[in-house]
């Protein structure tokens, strides 16, 4: 089976890069996974977004979440530009 995208390592690397210190370990970045395929598995993409929000206890709204996230399922490039630092994330106005 063929992983598509960057590894955890990669992901882990590219998250702490973003964020200018080191915010997450590969074991951390694990369990967020883990975390995420089961809320996914429990309640669809809706539930890894609040899942997620909750574990980053990120200050963002779930509707700017969603729309953001529909926006990287249409262009996947476009996240994994902004986490390799190509392109800003969208700023809401």
């Amino acid at each position: 089976m063929s992983r598509k995208g960057p590894s955890l390592k990669d992901l882990t690397q590219m998250i702490n890069s973003v964020m200018g210190q080191p915010v997450l370990s590969e074991k951390k970045m694990e369990r967020i996974m883990q975390g995420a395929k089961k809320a996914h598995d429990q309640g669809g993409m809706d539930a890894v977004l609040e899942y997620l929000m909750k574990v980053t206890q990120a200050d963002v709204e779930f509707g700017e979440l969603k729309k953001f996230a529909n926006q990287i399922q249409k262009n996947p490039r476009k996240g994994l530009d902004i986490l390799q630092g190509k392109k800003q994330p969208p700023r809401k106005k």
